[in-house]
Formats: structure tokens, sequence, C-alpha cells
């Protein structure tokens, strides 16, 4: 079962349909959907919480203070993960699994600045500065240093790179030496 296979609309509300008319166990919907009972559960739970438009939920950005409304309701009116999720329309368990650990952890101040998602990282090459205060002859010095380095780590490169040629064609010489000839 692979948790990253997204289900239509259509997928979802024929199976909460048939759940709900009793022509199909939650267990034998999972199974002929190849997917976990939670996450029909899940659905079966926002479709009785707001109808068959809860099954269209997308997962959106919250606000921290939207975050914070949402835990301490789940803490105070006693909310499973599945009815909290129902009663705010989130769409996925995990969120507020996630929030609520952090609120544990770190407290209502962490809920509340939290970011989303990933950091950016940028693979473009670091550019380095050439100092201001520098005079221009200490300037032109660093700028010849740097160069210099580029220029050795290329040349090692270079070198490398023959080594490990003459290393492969060595390797086809001895390949070629040991085949039996055709006759």
């Amino acid at each position: 079962m692979d948790k990253r296979i997204k289900y239509s609309y259509h997928d979802k509300r024929s199976i909460v349909l048939s759940i709900e008319k009793g022509k199909e166990s939650i267990s034998s919907a999972a199974l002929r959907l190849g997917c976990s009972r939670s996450r029909i559960q899940q659905w079966l739970g926002h479709y009785r919480a707001n109808g068959l438009a809860g099954l269209k939920q997308k997962p959106r950005k919250y606000s921290g203070d939207f975050r914070l409304r949402v835990i301490t309701e789940m803490i105070n009116k006693r909310l499973s993960l599945m009815e909290t999720c129902s009663v705010f329309k989130i769409p996925n368990i995990y969120t507020v699994h996630r929030w609520l650990e952090i609120f544990r952890l770190e407290g209502k101040d962490k809920l509340l600045t939290l970011c989303q998602g990933r950091k950016r990282k940028t693979m473009s090459r670091k550019k380095e500065t050439v100092k201001k205060d520098l005079s221009p002859e200490q300037q032109k010095l660093a700028e010849l240093q740097a160069e210099n380095e580029y220029l050795r780590a290329e040349n090692a490169f270079l070198k490398k790179l023959d080594a490990l040629m003459k290393e492969q064609e060595a390797q086809e010489k001895q390949k070629q030496e040991r085949k039996p000839s055709g006759n």
C-alpha cells in the first residue's frame, strides 16, 4: 500500500456511500481500493461532518492562530485526531498530529510561528566577496590568490582524470590479451 496515492473524489464518494448504505464494510472497501482502513475511516469522518463537500478538501496553509485553536479545542474537548480533522476540515491526520507534538514539546509560541514546507537550498556557487576595506593592491592580491587556488584545483582534477583514463586503457588491453584467438 503506497501512502502517496491520491484518490479521486469519485473513488472516495463511491466507497463512503457504499459503506453508509451498508453494502460494504470498511475492511472490504480498503481491500478493494488498496488503502488502509484508517484512510477510509477518515473519509467517513469528513463525510459525516461536512457531507460530500468534506471529500473534496484540499491541503492548504494554516495560520498560527488556527493551529493553536485546533490544538486547544482538541485538548479541551478531548477529541481524537480523526474527529479533530473532521471538525476543522483538515484533510490529513498527520498534520494535526505534528501540531500536537510541537505544542507538547516546544509550546504554543513555536506552534504560532511554525513555517510551512522545507527550506530552499540553492545549488549555485557562493560568490566570494572581496573585502572593501582592503587597499587596491591587497584586493588584487586576494583575487590572484583565489584564481591560483582555482587553477590548482583544475590542474589536480585534470591529472586525476588522465590517470583514470590510462588505467582504463590498461584494463582494456589486458582484456584483449586474454581473449583467445578465433583461429
